[in-house]
């Protein structure tokens, strides 16, 4: 079965972004170097810019190194799937390749719109996309919680019951026993969370990479993404292509807060209760509202 052209298109753009990024980190590599050196010959005043130099261009180079070896890793499983080693029938996720970075069994990213309302969902596989969902229809999670806090959340075993007595046993149930989130933001404005799945547990959470993760996906939604400059990830974001956008349920919570005469919020929080007593998905009972198969009263 052939390809797509624009499957041939997507595995150009990660292994030009991959190169992008390599040469970024070689960069703030370089410029680390010369500031470290600068620190043994400089008076004291001076040695403590250059240790503060160094260290910011260091972890400007972990950030880089890290989105390099997403993209390199989401360009090695598209060049599997062209080649026929994997399942023709599914392509590859970009969440995958983060997912297979951080050494976790998934990852997901949630962007939050005004009101806390979830405005795209992009997930590694369905495990983690169904524990997304599950903080959706359940209205808490890490997802809500790292943006709301503005830090890291991490949650293993029973911690995760004792957060979100709901949403902890029911993501259990799916077999995850951990779950890390950080917060994705750019140009200061808080854009969502990227949460993490049964992350390593050997050494702790390895959180400054989680954290390059998110600020990869970060960068990815600012405008220079799609800049011809040779020094430019090409291309639009993987996930934008492959996420779930979040309007039909959007758009049944308009409709139930005008039949209920209530808030978005009010509405959204009557649909998700429903979802959760039927054991349906969100977004079944969303289009069954849409439908006008489903009333809420």
């Amino acid at each position: 079965m052939p390809l797509p052209p624009e499957s041939g298109r997507e595995l150009d753009q990660a292994v030009q972004n991959a190169a992008v990024e390599h040469r970024r980190a070689a960069r703030a590599a370089e410029i680390a170097i010369r500031h470290e050196a600068q620190m043994e010959t400089a008076t004291e005043e001076m040695r403590g810019f250059h240790g503060r130099m160094a260290a910011v261009h260091r972890q400007v180079e972990q950030q880089h190194r890290t989105a390099a070896r997403i993209h390199s890793v989401h360009a090695d499983r598209l060049r599997r799937w062209h080649e026929g080693s994997v399942d023709p029938q599914v392509q590859p996720r970009f969440m995958a390749a983060v997912a297979e970075t951080l050494g976790a069994a998934g990852a997901a990213l949630t962007l939050f719109g005004p009101d806390e309302a979830e405005t795209l969902a992009a997930a590694s596989d369905p495990a983690s996309r169904t524990a997304q969902g599950l903080e959706f229809t359940l209205g808490e999670g890490p997802a809500r919680e790292t943006v709301r806090l503005c830090r890291p959340i991490i949650a293993a075993g029973m911690q995760m019951a004792q957060i979100w007595p709901i949403y902890g046993p029911a993501v259990e149930q799916l077999g995850i026993r951990a779950v890390a989130a950080v917060p994705v933001a750019a140009a200061g404005a808080r854009l969502g969370a990227l949460t993490i799945f049964d992350p390593p547990r050997a050494h702790g959470p390895d959180l400054e990479t989680f954290q390059a993760a998110a600020v990869t996906l970060a960068v990815s939604l600012l405008p220079p993404w799609s800049a011809p400059d040779a020094d430019q990830p090409v291309g639009r974001p993987p996930f934008l292509e492959q996420g779930d956008p979040c309007a039909v349920v959007n758009q049944a919570a308009g409709m139930v807060s005008v039949q209920c005469r209530c808030s978005a919020a009010d509405a959204l929080a009557l649909i998700r209760a429903h979802a959760f007593a039927e054991n349906r998905p969100v977004d079944d009972v969303a289009a069954a509202i849409i439908d006008r198969t489903l009333r809420l009263n």
